[in-house]
């Protein structure tokens, strides 16, 4: 009985509900021509970042070369790859190969531990987001970037001689999970922690965001919308 009462409303928060309606901003509203909206994703002294969607998984993508060591020390396990994939959640949830209801309805309904999950992408850039159902292109200046990536290093928990914690490995170490601040539930999700590292880089996005679709909408009214199944 349980699960039939809780059934929905995991479904509702973990993203697994039919396709979301993206809608691209309209840059010529916002007083830019379609050629200044080219020039602007086209300007080589920004960075591009993705944020991607997959299944119940959301995440924000860089290119490697364009994540300092220094900041965020975790790069050493990704040498090899082009593309690295960070996305932050329920400890217990995010690391069970498949989906589980009932740690599905802790990580909504109590305040769990917390892992920043880091992917190395070792298919091309295109490969990758075919089987991902949203993709959204951002630009951001090395200031924002820098932010961010602290953002996302500040995550991960360190013990006193600055040193992180794997909780684990998947698919011949291309997934690595590591120990995290913080807690998630239901008021703190996958979707909150990534509006807000947005949202302290500089970006115009709210960062009062628990549903995927909130995000996804926040986020293509500043950047591109490549992909929207």
């Amino acid at each position: 009985m349980n699960n039939i009462i809780i059934f929905p409303i995991i479904f509702f928060f973990l993203h697994t509900s039919p396709a979301l309606q993206v809608t691209p901003i309209d840059w010529e509203c916002c007083g830019f021509s379609k050629e200044a909206e080219k020039v602007f994703f086209q300007d080589d002294s920004l960075k591009t970042i993705y944020l991607i969607k997959q299944r119940w998984h959301t995440a924000v993508v860089f290119h490697t070369e364009d994540v300092d060591s220094v900041i965020f020390p975790e790069l050493k396990y990704f040498k090899k790859v082009e593309f690295i994939d960070i996305g932050w959640g329920d400890e217990a949830f995010y690391q069970h190969p498949d989906f589980d209801w009932d740690l599905a309805y802790k990580a909504l309904f109590h305040a769990t531990p917390s892992t920043l999950r880091v992917e190395g992408i070792n298919i091309t850039k295109q490969q990758y987001f075919d089987i991902s159902e949203i993709v959204v292109e951002l630009k951001i200046n090395n200031e924002q970037l820098t932010v961010l990536l602290n953002y996302i290093a500040e995550t991960v928990w360190r013990d006193a001689e600055a040193n992180n914690k794997i909780l684990s490995t998947q698919y011949l170490n291309r997934v690595y999970f590591f120990k995290a601040n913080g807690s998630y539930h239901l008021f703190n999700t996958c979707n909150t922690w990534l509006a807000r590292g947005l949202k302290q880089s500089g970006l115009e996005i709210k960062d009062e965001i628990i549903l995927t679709e909130q995000l996804f909408n926040e986020a293509a009214k500043i950047g591109k919308v490549l992909k929207a199944e």
